[in-house]
């Protein structure tokens, strides 16, 4: 659901809905969002922005099954997968300092205002959390509102995998998990979405993706390889002690206690 796509969204969504995080959706553009991967999963729409218009004489399927990469609306993750009941969905979270260092390096927005003004999640935060949130903003490092942001995007899929919460269909997967236990991490997918596990997937881990554009050589070379200490402890060299007690209360605010066990 990309700006560059208009042409092709607009006959699912009305006039000024798209943007770059969903939040706050009405029910009708939220019927169109699941209309539009409907469609998509179906080769009924022509797609221009990412090509996926499986269903051509150009394009030989080696699998019945679509896949879906989104970051922009992890607040209806779990409203998609409850319509979509006989597909899975598979959630990546990745340490919240490393994501945080990676925007920040880059410039790219927190969108903390987004995300803190959210109706979604505004009953449900804790009060520890909204003060946390206003004096991150007031007076906070940028690493911090990149943390807090972190942690608001994520916020709705957590608390429900924290208690237990989650749907039958849906599936945590720890980036760091990945990285340093691939094997056993793979396996786990393919049994949760029921799909025979092949070596071929292990020897995929330590390929980088054709589409990175975002790293840096250094990241593209440590991942060919296999160097997985770098990729999941890179972070840690990064931060002082000082600042690593205040990502901890961030997260403690929070309520989330996943990364810090």
């Amino acid at each position: 659901m990309n700006k560059d796509n208009t042409h092709v969204l607009r006959k699912y969504f009305e006039k000024g809905f798209l943007g770059e995080r969903y939040v706050d959706i009405s029910d009708e553009n939220f019927q169109g969002m699941i209309k539009y991967y409907a469609d998509l999963s179906a080769g009924k729409t022509w797609n221009s922005y990412y090509w996926s218009d499986f269903f051509t004489p150009y394009h030989h399927l080696t699998t019945t099954r679509t896949i879906f990469k989104t970051h922009r609306v992890s607040y209806y993750f779990d409203d998609l997968m409850a319509h979509f009941k006989d597909d899975f969905g598979l959630y990546l979270l990745r340490n919240p300092v490393s994501h945080a260092l990676s925007r920040l390096n880059k410039g790219w927005s927190t969108y903390l205002d987004l995300y803190a003004e959210a109706l979604k999640i505004k009953d449900i935060l804790p009060r520890k959390a909204e003060l946390k949130i206003a004096q991150v903003k007031a007076t906070g490092s940028d690493l911090e509102k990149y943390i807090v942001s972190w942690c608001l995007e994520n916020y709705v899929f957590i608390r429900s995998y924290q208690e237990g919460r989650l749907a039958s269909n849906i599936f945590a997967v720890f980036y760091e998990e990945l990285v340093l236990n691939p094997e056993n991490t793979i396996k786990d997918i393919c049994l949760k979405v029921k799909m025979e596990y092949n070596e071929n997937m292990l020897s995929i881990v330590d390929v980088p993706s054709s589409g990175i554009v975002h790293s840096t050589k250094e990241t593209i070379d440590q991942i060919k390889a296999g160097n997985k200490n770098y990729l999941t402890d890179r972070w840690k060299e990064s931060i002082s002690i000082h600042t690593e007690k205040k990502v901890e209360d961030i997260l403690t605010s929070f309520g989330i206690s996943i990364y810090l066990e």
